[in-house]
């Protein structure tokens, strides 16, 4: 079995297939047929993963300045000295009071990762895995830091709590699945692997910054310091910035009345949720699209695009089952706080606590996820 897994790996790693998958199916499905034999079987494709490459953002900026080969290698050898590498991860010190005793665990986690998530997410977890090309929409990238199922406050890190739960559950409409099949210590694992890879990332954007801001002069140690020391501090307080509802309406409370009320708030003003999710909640509202004008003057209309450069698709309000999840609370989080890293606004500085939940119910109905009278 573990020989056939080679197999499959080194499909994916050189681009050939054996001769029965080449004839019976067309390349690009065999590719994915043999990243989920790798993906299901355990085995471990470390090849590549002891060298972590900076981002193609961190090299643009850098080649913007024509930033010399050792400046790159100036800071991959930084990065490494306080994060390791995916074979032999670790977080700095500054980060224990969120990752408290992570070292042996972190590298079985990592493990974990190379073979169920790396080929999605890739070695950096840009999000660039082998598979990502053929996924719509593609892998998160968690490198920004940026999460947007969570149950905090918008641009917060998310709690390892927050990373269990979109593992638990997947994503819906996406490629990622649950991994609700995984032991509770390996969940917690992978969602620390999951902070270990943002954090690196973060840090890796502020030493770049701090670089190109300072001219290209080197990168002193204290600054190097102060970076994770920052980016840590966001990770260690996130807990501080849990979202949570004044009281919870009851069941008898969640009747027409306040189902009527929401679709009033829906099509109104005040909420303005039609300006995204449109008149028939299809998601396709005048707000999503931008006009823009090519260098014949001809204009065209595109999506605006999110933080990750993805074209911004909001939910039709008409499917069941909710991407960052579907109980009446998660839909209380996202409505009250917006989204990270989209254009989804928060509504808490125009709508008070009781509008708030009466769009929930509103939404949850209009999903039939929510009959008049009943707990969800």
């Amino acid at each position: 079995m573990a020989q056939f897994c080679r197999r499959a790996y080194f499909t994916l790693k050189w681009g050939w297939l054996p001769l029965p998958f080449t004839m019976l199916r067309p390349r690009p499905i065999a590719y994915l047929v043999s990243i989920a034999l790798v993906s299901s079987c355990g085995f471990d494709p470390a090849v590549g993963a002891d060298s972590m490459e900076l981002s193609a953002e961190s090299l643009g900026l850098l080649q913007e300045q024509d930033a010399s080969p050792e400046v790159e290698a100036q800071l991959r050898s930084t990065l490494n000295q306080q994060f390791g590498s995916l074979l032999s991860p670790r977080f700095p010190d500054a980060f224990a009071a969120s990752s408290p005793g992570m070292g042996s665990e972190l590298e079985a986690a990592a493990r974990l990762y190379r073979g169920q998530c790396m080929h999605c997410h890739g070695v950096e977890g840009g999000g660039d895995g082998r598979s990502a090309y053929f996924l719509t929409p593609p892998p998160t990238d968690f490198r920004p830091g940026t999460f947007k199922w969570t149950a905090l406050e918008r641009n917060h890190p998310p709690r390892v709590d927050d990373i269990e739960q979109s593992l638990r559950r997947g994503v819906p409409f996406t490629s990622m699945p649950s991994f609700s099949r995984l032991t509770d210590p390996q969940l917690t694992g992978l969602a620390q692997v999951v902070r270990w890879l943002a954090a690196r990332g973060q840090v890796e954007r502020w030493l770049v910054a701090e670089w190109v801001q300072g001219g290209g002069e080197g990168l002193p140690t204290p600054g190097v310091e102060v970076a994770v020391r920052a980016v840590a501090e966001g990770w260690n307080e996130s807990a501080q910035h849990l979202v949570l509802p004044i009281q919870e309406p009851a069941p008898e409370e969640m009747g027409p009345e306040r189902i009527a009320r929401g679709r009033l708030l829906y099509f109104g003003e005040l909420a303005r949720c039609t300006a995204c999710h449109g008149e028939e909640l299809e998601g396709d509202g005048p707000a999503v699209f931008q006009t823009t004008i090519d260098s014949d003057g001809a204009s065209s209309k595109e999506r605006v695009r999110d933080e990750w450069g993805i074209p911004s698709r909001p939910r039709d309000l008409r499917q069941a089952g909710f991407r960052g999840g579907s109980s009446p609370l998660d839909l209380y989080r996202r409505i009250r706080v917006g989204i990270s890293g989209s254009i989804m606004p928060g509504a808490s500085e125009s709508l008070d606590e009781e509008a708030i939940w009466d769009l929930v119910y509103f939404v949850l109905s209009e999903a039939g996820l929510h009959q008049a009278g009943e707990d969800r």
